[in-house]
């Protein structure tokens, strides 16, 4: 019996049969690891792929909530960063226990008085302060204001200033004190020369401006000024002046009272704004896990969305 034969698929020569069945195995072998290979490049092309695709969407992602984020911290910061130079403020007239005002030196007068008269020029000269009260550019008189703080009362206190005055061509002094003689306070004239608590120097540097200003305009002789400035004197020590002035001081004391408070409400109001952004991040995390595993998840394999807790999240007013 004649043997099979069979044309290799190689160089096409007559071979076995068996021969021409090893030889196409071995083909076909060959062309499937060929094709595993193929497949495999293309996995890896298609996952590299994925993986980069991946990335950019999480920096998408990141550049959003961080975007987002620095906006509103800094809508926060702006917001802290004024109400804190007003608690400076209020801190400097303000006692550590009860926020009632200072009658004492605590008050820094300069910086009062040029942040109540901005158009006068005031300056310091020693230990002093010399306000010279301007009117349409020009000067309308002069206040020289003494603010060092003194222990005890003394006599000579009155007299200096009285020199210091002449020597500064000044309208009139102040002498701002937390310390009186027996049987004076508050508020009382010797030899010319206001004595005053340092609470009450801005409420009388607005009285004497308003008249230096008034006489200025008036262009009264020295005659004239003089005695407007008795009848002025006189006023400023009457009952009823300095009923006036207390009742300014209280609402004085109010209105500090209002910017304390406002400060707690603000102190308030920035420890909700914190939760709320710590619970912004969160979200925003979730968020970012989400699409995640969207993108990353299998055909077959449904993808698993973050659980929400919002009764974990709750801002209260106490």
């Amino acid at each position: 019996m004649a043997l099979t034969t069979e044309r290799c698929p190689w160089c096409g020569s007559k071979i076995s049969r068996d021969k021409f069945l090893k030889i196409e195995a071995a083909i076909r072998e060959d062309e499937r690891r060929k094709l595993v290979a193929a497949v495999d490049k293309v996995k890896g092309e298609f996952e590299k792929q994925r993986k980069k695709e991946l990335a950019d969407v999480r920096l998408i992602l990141a550049k959003d909530r961080d975007a987002a984020l620095a906006k509103k911290e800094a809508e926060f910061a702006r917001e802290r960063d004024a109400l804190q130079k007003k608690i400076v403020d209020i801190s400097k007239r303000v006692t550590k226990a009860g926020g009632e005002i200072h009658e004492g030196g605590e008050l820094d007068l300069f910086d009062e008085l040029r942040g109540a008269f901005g158009e006068d020029q005031i300056a310091r000269k020693g230990a002093n302060l010399l306000v010279d009260v301007r009117y349409k550019n020009k000067s309308a008189g002069r206040l020289l204001i003494a603010t060092k703080p003194r222990a005890a009362w003394q006599q000579a206190f009155v007299t200096k200033l009285r020199q210091e005055q002449s020597e500064a061509g000044a309208d009139h002094a102040i002498l701002a004190t937390t310390v009186f003689p027996a049987g004076r306070r508050e508020l009382f004239i010797d030899s010319g020369v206001i004595v005053v608590a340092p609470a009450r120097v801005r409420a009388i540097v607005e009285v004497l401006r308003k008249a230096l200003i008034a006489m200025h305009v008036a262009k009264l002789s020295e005659a004239e000024r003089a005695d407007k400035l008795n009848k002025l004197f006189k006023f400023m020590t009457s009952p009823s002046f300095k009923k006036r002035l207390a009742e300014a001081s209280d609402l004085t004391t109010t209105a500090l009272q209002i910017d304390v408070d406002e400060k707690r409400a603000h102190d308030l109001v920035w420890r909700k704004r914190g939760t709320v952004l710590t619970r912004i991040r969160q979200v925003l995390r979730d968020i970012d896990t989400d699409v995640s595993a969207i993108v990353e998840s299998r055909d077959d394999e449904p993808p698993k969305a973050t659980v929400l807790r919002p009764a974990a999240f709750r801002v209260t007013d106490r």
